[in-house]
This record gives C-alpha cells, structure tokens and sequence, in this order.
C-alpha cells in the first residue's frame, strides 16, 4: 500500500512539474544515500523584479506526507513573482518510512547545494533564506536552530559554507513536541511512537532557540484547529526571551493549511504581503 501511495504521489509530481516548467534537482545525487526521492526544484525571476535573494520552501503534510502544489509550487510562484530565487524542497517523510534525522539532513543539504549553486544564479550564498508550512515550518525553525550541528559531516559531505539562512518564516507551525500543545500526528511521524526523551527535548524548539538566530516571522492564527497557536506563542516568546531579531504576526481567523490560497474572509488573508513587508523592514530585501 505504501509504495502504491508512493507511486501515484511521484506521478502526480512528474505532472506537476511538467506543468510548471520548474527545474529540478536530485539533493544526493552521487551520495552515500541511495535517495531519488528527495529533490528541489527551481523557479527563477523575472530579471526585472530580481531581488537577488534564494529562499527555500517546505511544504508541510505532518511529516507523513508533503501538500507540494499549495504550500510549494504555487508558492514558489508567488515568490519568484516577487523577486526571489524560489527552491521547493520535497524531503523525505514518514509514509516512505523516514523519521528523524533524515529530515534535517534534506534541508541542510538542500541549503548547502543552494549556496554552491549561487554563481549559477544571480543571488550571493549569504543570501539564502528558508520558509515553511506546518511541519515544513517546524522543518525550517529545526535548520534555523541547528544550523552549527552539521548533520551531512556523518555522510562524508563537507560544507564549504555556512548552513545558517538569512531568515525563516514559519507558517502555522509545528513547534513543540511536548504534550498538551504538540501535533501528534507530526511527532510520531519525525521521532516515532515511542517519543525518546532527548528527541522530544530537542525537536521542542521553542527550548532550543539560542543568541546566535537571527530574522525569524512567525505566522499563525488563532482558530486553527490542527496545530494549536500555543505553538506560535511558544516559538515567539522564547525569541523574545534571547532578544532574536523576530515577529509574530498572529491573526485571529485563517484556520490551517491554506498555503496559497487563503479565504479572503479571513483575518490572515493578507499574510503573503505582510510577509514581504517584513521582510523589507528588516531590509532583509529592498
């Protein structure tokens, strides 16, 4: 059943990509680890709008599954339509069997090779940032907390340059993994049912955050009925708390998985550009 799902999944995506002419790239190609699966794919601006900055986009799905169309692809259109570099990272996830660390290596590589792509594209490599969704989002707060501890030194890759983004947006995240605020579902599926101790301390972020981050958005509202706003607020208090260069925009009705397409009758319509304002006040793009 399992590699059924897998199967229709993966054609779905050849479709997918086919439509919107996205290049893409298998992140351990010529690698210990035998993994087609995990690829990025690269939307390119306009040189017009250029901002010549990269960003990284995780789709959420509770580390089971990846909503690659609405919280990847059509993101990444919205970015590169604003000026960025957009890179939609598909990692590996619980339904092929993958738990914890398989995910932080995906994005650090995929950060890694982004930075070594830069002269191919019109961004620096100390312009790289990360933005993601759900359990994309705590994805994303995992490489912005953990960007000193190299997961791809175990693998025989060396990094030539920092794997620490520019700044990280989390989108209606999964931060804890402590009860009674954790996603269950996104914990079982990164550290597994059992819940060792030590991984669920150090995949609770908001107990990991540390002077050395910086440029962190936070992005929540508060009916959302999957991922309870605690969260948010966790993530947000403790960046306060190690006085972080960070934002919480938190709204009051947006529900959960909207990625691109949010209700225009909810408060966080409007979070796309709050975003991009944001980001132009920290003069993080102009």
């Amino acid at each position: 059943m399992i590699m059924k799902r897998a199967f229709i999944y993966s054609l779905i995506f050849v479709f997918l990509i086919q439509l919107l002419n996205a290049q893409d790239v298998t992140i351990w190609k010529n690698t210990k680890i035998p993994c087609r699966w995990a690829k990025m794919y690269y939307y390119t601006p306009d040189s017009a709008r250029d901002n010549h900055t990269a960003i990284i986009i995780c789709p959420g799905g509770s580390y089971h599954h990846l909503g690659m169309k609405h919280e990847g692809h059509e993101i990444a259109k919205m970015l590169s339509a604003e000026g960025f570099t957009a890179i939609v990272l598909r990692y590996r996830v619980g339904f092929m069997g993958h738990r914890h660390p398989a995910m932080i290596q995906d994005i650090q590589r995929a950060i890694q090779l982004v930075k070594e792509r830069a002269s191919e594209y019109s961004y620096s490599a100390d312009r790289v940032g990360l933005i993601g969704f759900s359990a994309g989002g705590h994805l994303v707060g995992t490489a912005a907390t953990y960007f000193n501890e190299d997961y791809l030194k175990p693998l025989g890759i060396e990094t030539k340059e920092s794997l620490k983004p520019l700044f990280t947006v989390m989108v209606y995240p999964v931060v804890t993994m402590e009860d009674p605020y954790a996603h269950r579902r996104s914990r079982k599926n990164l550290i597994g049912r059992k819940k060792p101790e030590e991984l669920v301390q150090k995949m609770s972020l908001e107990k990991n955050v540390h002077p050395e981050m910086e440029n962190i958005l936070v992005i929540q509202a508060k009916d959302d009925p999957v991922v309870d706003y605690h969260n948010a607020l966790l993530m947000a208090e403790a960046l306060k708390k190690s006085n972080i260069s960070s934002k919480l925009f938190l709204y009051e009705t947006g529900g959960h998985g909207f990625g691109a397409h949010p209700n225009p009758k909810d408060q966080i319509f409007t979070w796309f550009n709050d975003m991009i304002e944001w980001l132009k006040s920290e003069k993080i793009i102009n």
